[in-house]
């Protein structure tokens, strides 16, 4: 029995590490994506301003984000398959 309130206690400790991190990639994800408008919106008002002449490539842009996402995305899965993993045996314990 002090096993089962071992695992359980260290089961729910990672579950909580896991979805932290999940967090942690949500909150990176959208941190991206507003960097990113910020860094448009600065280089249009420079270019309107006759600042620089740089025109801005947004398939490169496009490109690098997709890129991003699939890379944040895939390892977004394997934590959420393990934290999953973590609440099933925290269940199976509870029950």
């Amino acid at each position: 029995m002090l096993s089962d309130k071992s695992d359980y206690n260290k089961f729910k400790l990672y579950s909580y590490k896991v979805e932290d991190l999940i967090n942690d990639y949500e909150q990176l994800k959208q941190l991206r994506e507003q960097i990113q408008e910020k860094y448009f919106s600065i280089h249009e008002e420079l270019i309107r301003d006759e600042l620089i002449e740089d025109e801005l490539n947004a398939a490169i842009w496009g490109i690098t984000r997709e890129r991003e996402n699939e890379t944040w995305n895939s390892e977004l899965k394997l934590l959420s398959e393990i934290k999953t993993n973590f609440d099933i045996a925290i269940k199976m314990i509870d029950s």
